[in-house]
C-alpha cells in the first residue's frame, strides 16, 4: 500500500476514494444490473435504466477521483490550491456518486437531481479550472 501512495500527499484522499466509490458502485449497483443481465430481475425496466446510468457515472467518478489523486502533487500549484482543487473534486464525487446513488436507491432522483447536477457541476468545474490553470503556467513559474 505504501508503494501505491508513494509521493502523494494531497491526492491520497482522492485515490482511496475513487476506489472506495468504484468498489461501492460497481458491486452495490453492478449485482443488480447483472441479475437483470442474467433473466430474470428485482428491477422494472424504468429502474434498470436508470441504475446503469447512475452505476457508470458513479464508476466514472472513481476513476476521475482516483487519476486526479495520483497527478495533483506533480502540478505547479501552491499547496493551498492543490487542496482546494483536491477537495472540490472529491465534493463532485460525493454529490455524483454517493448523493445519486442514495437518491436512486430511495426512488427520489427528480426532486434533488437538480440540486445534486448543480453543486457536482460546480465542483468539478472549479476543480478542473485550478488543475487546468497549474498546467498551463510555464515550466519556469512552476518551478
Amino acid at each position: 500500500m505504501n508503494k501505491m501512495f508513494a509521493g502523494v500527499q494531497v491526492g491520497k484522499k482522492n485515490m482511496v476514494f475513487g476506489i472506495g466509490l468504484f468498489i461501492l458502485l460497481a458491486f452495490g449497483f453492478g449485482v443488480p444490473l447483472t441479475i437483470n443481465f442474467l433473466g430474470g430481475s428485482v428491477l422494472t425496466h424504468d429502474q434498470y435504466q436508470t441504475w446503469k446510468v447512475v452505476h457508470g457515472y458513479g464508476i466514472f467518478l472513481g476513476f476521475i477521483n482516483y487519476f486526479f489523486g495520483l497527478i495533483v502533487d506533480r502540478l505547479g500549484l501552491s499547496h493551498q490550491q492543490k487542496e482546494l482543487s483536491s477537495w472540490a473534486f472529491l465534493a463532485a464525487g460525493l454529490f455524483g456518486g454517493v448523493g445519486r446513488m442514495i437518491l436512486a436507491l430511495l426512488s427520489a432522483i427528480s426532486p434533488l437531481g437538480l440540486f445534486l447536477s448543480l453543486g457536482e457541476t460546480v465542483f468539478i468545474a472549479l476543480g478542473t479550472i485550478i488543475f487546468v490553470l497549474g498546467q498551463s503556467r510555464p515550466a519556469s513559474a512552476r518551478a
